[in-house]
């Protein structure tokens, strides 16, 4: 038993030393080879099992007494040895048995940190490794990018085909620019021409639809009262409502045979304004076209060049903006000069527009008495006007009671048509 545990304390001294180079080792964070763990757990499963079957032997000799020999042998080596130091002596085996398995579980604890640390560090080292490969792989891509580019570099014409090139462009843009102007003076010169004729056609327009209207309603009045006459005459207060209506049927035809002409006059402002547009749509693709990205040497004769990748072709660095831009600011201002006309021609449109609907609402449709309020009162200043200017008085005295009820004459009227009969 004693010989049993000094091995034990021996191991025991063993297991905190590998304990103490274990945590050390844990401390600087540095990955234990895979041997030396395997040694360790070994070691300390061994020591476990030897401690635990120590424990077993102590617990069995102190239920069953041991054996006659047994006795005579610890009494001749341990005369001394009583039941009190045989419990103190199992109690600290069972103490170090304890301590001894604690230690153990730490320590298997720490080799599972160790080795997850191992695990991360070796992902960390595949990581590095793919990164490295990566690297390599666009180190390998970029130099095969610069060698491609060392090869067009070396296939660049020469500084002689350069120059022929450039005044070959150079002649090219002035023929450009000389054709840009003169095209450019045409376009504006026709647009301008265009614009006037439609201006003053539809000005001839509006001003032709404005008389007929008026020389329209004029004569729908006079119809109306040269027919109407004749029935007040013979029929005294009752009037009668054929030849109204069909002096009204009248008025309304005109209206709509003007109405017809306005929108035949609206019609041709839209095509104008489709026309005036396509003009100007030409005029800009002709500018982008004069405009386009044409090289142009400097002055000293020398030009910045560049090499794509794609084709090998060169770009220039800049162009020369056209020398004489007198051309273009003066097309820019006839045109802004044709909107403005453009604008007031669309004014008088939206002009004559509200013209038609007025008459419009005058076609709403006759009120009780056959006329509407502004058609009775313009019929009242002509009757007025008729009354006023009639040399037979005896028929000035007949028709004056029966209009006069009819189109509800003013104090002013009467008073005009009595001073008027009275001369």
């Amino acid at each position: 038993m004693r010989a049993q545990i000094v091995d034990l304390t021996c191991k025991l001294d063993e297991s905190n030393k590998q304990r103490a180079l274990l945590e050390a080792s844990l401390g600087r964070g540095t990955a234990l080879p895979a041997l030396y763990v395997a040694q360790s757990q070994e070691f300390m499963y061994a020591h476990a099992i030897a401690a635990a079957c120590l424990l077993v032997d102590t617990v069995l000799l102190s239920h069953s007494g041991g054996g006659p020999g047994q006795y005579k042998d610890t009494a001749a080596t341990s005369p001394a040895r009583s039941p009190t130091l045989q419990s103190t002596t199992t109690e600290s085996l069972q103490k170090t048995v304890k301590d001894q398995s604690d230690r153990l579980k730490e320590a298997h604890h720490a080799l599972k940190r160790l080795s997850n640390e191992l695990q991360q560090r070796t992902a960390a080292l595949h990581q590095q490794d793919e990164n490295l490969a990566d690297l390599r792989r666009r180190l390998a891509e970029l130099e095969a990018c610069n060698t491609s580019l060392k090869q067009q570099l070396m296939s660049v014409p020469n500084a002689q085909e350069w120059k022929h090139a450039q005044e070959e462009l150079d002649q090219q843009l002035a023929r450009t620019r000389l054709e840009y102007e003169s095209r450019e003076s045409q376009l504006v010169l026709q647009h301008s021409t265009e614009v006037q004729a439609l201006k003053a056609v539809h000005e001839r327009e509006v001003q032709e639809m404005q008389r007929e209207q008026r020389d329209a309603v004029a004569q729908a009045v006079q119809d109306a009262l040269a027919n109407r006459s004749p029935t007040l005459v013979r029929g005294g207060a009752h009037p009668g409502k054929t030849d109204d209506d069909d002096a009204y049927l009248d008025l309304l035809n005109d209206y709509k045979a003007m109405e017809m002409q306005c929108a035949a006059a609206t019609q041709e402002r839209d095509t104008m304004a489709a026309e005036q547009q396509m003009l100007l749509r030409e005029l800009q693709e002709l500018l982008q076209s004069a405009r386009g990205p044409l090289p142009a040497s400097a002055a000293n004769g020398t030009s910045t060049t560049a090499v794509t990748a794609a084709d090998g072709t060169q770009a220039t660095a800049g162009w020369d903006s056209f020398a004489d831009t007198t051309n273009l600011k003066e097309a820019v201002r006839r045109i802004h000069e044709q909107r403005l006309t453009f604008a007031k021609l669309q004014e008088e449109l939206m002009h004559s527009r509200r013209e038609v609907m007025q008459l419009r609402r005058c076609k709403a449709g006759p009120p009780e008495d056959g006329l509407s309020a502004q058609q009775l009162q313009y019929v009242r200043s002509v009757v007025v006007q008729l009354l006023c200017s009639l040399s037979d008085i005896r028929v000035a005295r007949h028709l004056l009671p029966v209009l006069s009820m009819l189109l509800k004459f003013t104090d002013d009227d009467l008073q005009a048509i009595t001073k008027a009969m009275l001369q």
